[in-house]
């Protein structure tokens, strides 16, 4: 017969398992805490990577119709299906940009779910402004990067 008084036996004691979670937990801890500034940084370099396609889209049809794909009108373009119908090749013009639309209204969103805005400036000083030549830079929210047209 077995003595179950006596501490010969192989098993674990509460406080051993407890030890043994906590130092899991605190693993799992950190892991999870680079798990989500991993997918921070992947949403940052998708965004970056989508505003470099838009803005070589939108470059690639000011060099082959000599004009901008939008009316200017307004400081803050939002890139809705509207606004580059154009780049995405509808209207007959070849395909610029090929990007997925979501949501309502149709736009070319960015990771968070935000539609990408785009911003043109344009001289504005003088009265004799004239509006087929202008001066203007494209802008694109979070990018240092300025590209300046005569």
């Amino acid at each position: 017969m077995k003595n179950f008084n006596n501490r010969d036996s192989n098993a674990f004691t509460l406080v051993e398992m407890l030890v043994v979670l906590g130092m899991i937990s605190i693993l799992m801890g950190v892991t999870f805490t680079g798990i989500g500034k991993a997918r921070t940084q992947a949403k940052v370099a998708k965004a970056n990577s989508e505003v470099r396609t838009l803005m070589n889209a939108w470059l690639a049809y000011e060099a082959s119709y000599d004009d901008w794909p939008v009316a200017i009108t307004g400081t803050d373009i939002d890139a809705v299906e509207s606004n580059i119908k154009e780049l995405l090749g509808e209207n007959g013009s070849p395909v610029f940009l090929n990007a997925q639309l979501s949501g309502n209204p149709l736009a070319f969103r960015d990771p968070w779910g935000n539609p990408y805005q785009f911003r043109l400036l344009s001289d504005s000083g003088g009265e004799n402004k004239v509006t087929d030549a202008f001066g203007s830079a494209i802008t694109f929210p979070n990018r240092q990067r300025l590209i300046v047209t005569p």
